[in-house]
């Protein structure tokens, strides 16, 4: 059980049920009893975005390190770096 939100009722922590996708959509109330004190509670839902950098040095001047797509069929495979994504035919 991962601790999602804390009961406003009891404290202990809850595990919220996203099944069928319920409970993501921001911007809205959600409902949940709490599995503890089986009070009903309501939510709300924010998302964050977090961002991881990479270094690319093909687009900066460097060259590119191409490697072939997993294709299926195999003669439509591509070659793509690894480092920006830059697609290419093979010749």
């Amino acid at each position: 059980m991962t601790n999602d939100v804390k009961c406003p009722y009891c404290d202990e922590y809850n595990e919220i049920c996203h099944d069928d996708g319920y409970g993501y959509e921001e911007e809205r109330l959600h409902q949940q009893e709490c599995s503890e004190c089986e009070k009903t509670f309501t939510f709300t839902t924010f998302i964050y975005f977090s961002y991881e950098a990479y270094k690319a040095d093909c687009l900066n001047g460097g060259e590119h390190e191409f490697e072939k797509t997993i294709t299926y069929p195999p003669e439509f495979a591509k070659l793509r770096c690894i480092h920006c994504d830059e697609v290419k035919t093979i010749k």
